[in-house]
């Protein structure tokens, strides 16, 4: 079972773990994301959300929500450590983001993610986003994916 709730300051060592771990199997260091540690500033205070997920008592799941528009917001940081995926806690914490962003009153999601991060690229199309384009970020090869939400 994952407890999903929002990041507190206290979580920021379990964060930067999380996100040293998680990028670290993916092999996808040096995207050119803003440092971890100012996830609040980047987040939260300019009317987007950051979420973590706890797994019998450990910081094992994240993903913050970027403020674009009114009406548009970008999907940010989805990490599950490794030793945590496929159980089910990305979609989880997806659903929490997307239901996040639906009280916000964003009404389109956009995202990237690595062509090489196939399991990533399975489950943003099974909830429902769709492919809008390719390109390069920070050097590396990327899908966007974007989705409207009800």
């Amino acid at each position: 079972m994952l407890e999903v709730r929002r990041f507190a300051t206290g979580d920021a060592r379990a964060v930067h773990a999380l996100d040293d771990a998680a990028m670290s199997e993916a092999a996808a260091r040096g995207r050119g994301d803003e440092p971890i540690d100012s996830v609040a500033a980047a987040y939260i205070e300019d009317g987007g959300e950051s979420l973590v997920g706890i797994c019998d008592g450990r910081l094992v799941a994240m993903a913050a929500l970027r403020h674009v528009t009114d009406a548009v917001a970008e999907l940010n940081r989805m990490r599950v450590h490794p030793g945590f995926q496929r159980r089910g806690f990305g979609r989880t914490i997806l659903a929490h983001l997307e239901h996040r962003a639906g009280e916000f009153g964003y009404r389109t999601l956009r995202l990237d993610t690595a062509v090489t991060l196939t399991a990533a690229q399975r489950l943003y199309e099974s909830a429902g986003y769709r492919e809008v384009g390719r390109g390069q970020l920070a050097g590396a090869e990327v899908i966007y994916f974007e989705k409207t939400l009800r």
